[in-house]
C-alpha cells in the first residue's frame, strides 16, 4: 500500500542523493581557477517538504511545488539549482583546512539525513506487507 508519505520519503532521498553529488563536486572543484564556494538551501527544501506535508494533512493529496532552488519536473524528476555560499567563501579564503572540514560536515549531515529517511521508508514497507498478510 502506498500513499503520499513514501512519495515525500522518496524526494528526501533523492534530495540527499543529489545534494552527496554536489557536496563532493564542490570540493573535488576547490582547486580549480576561478572556484567559487556553493550551498545547497537545505532550509528551502525543508519549507517545499513542509508545505506538501500540510496539504497532504489538509486534502489527502500531494502537492509539490517549486521554490527558488528547487524544482519538480514531470515524472517526478528532483532539481537542486546550488547557490553561492557566502560565509563558505569567507573560510575558503582564510581557511582552506576549516573549509574541507565544513564540507565533510555537510556530507556527514547529509548521509545521516539519508539513513533516517531510509530506514523510515523501509519501516513502512515492512508494515504494510505485515498489514496486507
Amino acid at each position: 500500500i502506498r500513499d503520499n508519505i513514501d512519495d515525500i520519503l522518496v524526494k528526501i532521498i533523492q534530495f540527499t542523493h543529489i545534494r552527496h553529488r554536489i557536496i563532493l563536486d564542490i570540493i573535488k572543484n576547490c582547486r580549480v581557477a576561478g572556484f567559487v564556494p556553493k550551498r545547497v538551501d537545505v532550509e528551502d527544501f525543508a519549507k517545499v517538504i513542509s508545505v506538501a506535508l500540510a496539504e497532504h494533512q489538509r486534502s489527502k493529496k500531494l502537492s509539490l511545488c517549486d521554490s527558488h532552488t528547487i524544482s519538480f519536473s514531470f515524472g517526478g524528476r528532483l532539481s537542486i539549482e546550488p547557490e553561492a555560499d557566502i560565509a563558505a567563501q569567507k573560510l575558503f579564503a582564510q581557511n582552506f583546512e576549516r573549509y574541507i572540514c565544513l564540507q565533510k560536515q555537510r556530507l556527514n549531515e547529509n548521509a545521516a539525513n539519508n539513513k533516517t529517511a531510509c530506514s523510515l521508508l523501509r519501516h513502512k514497507m515492512r508494515s504494510a506487507k505485515m498489514a496486507a498478510r
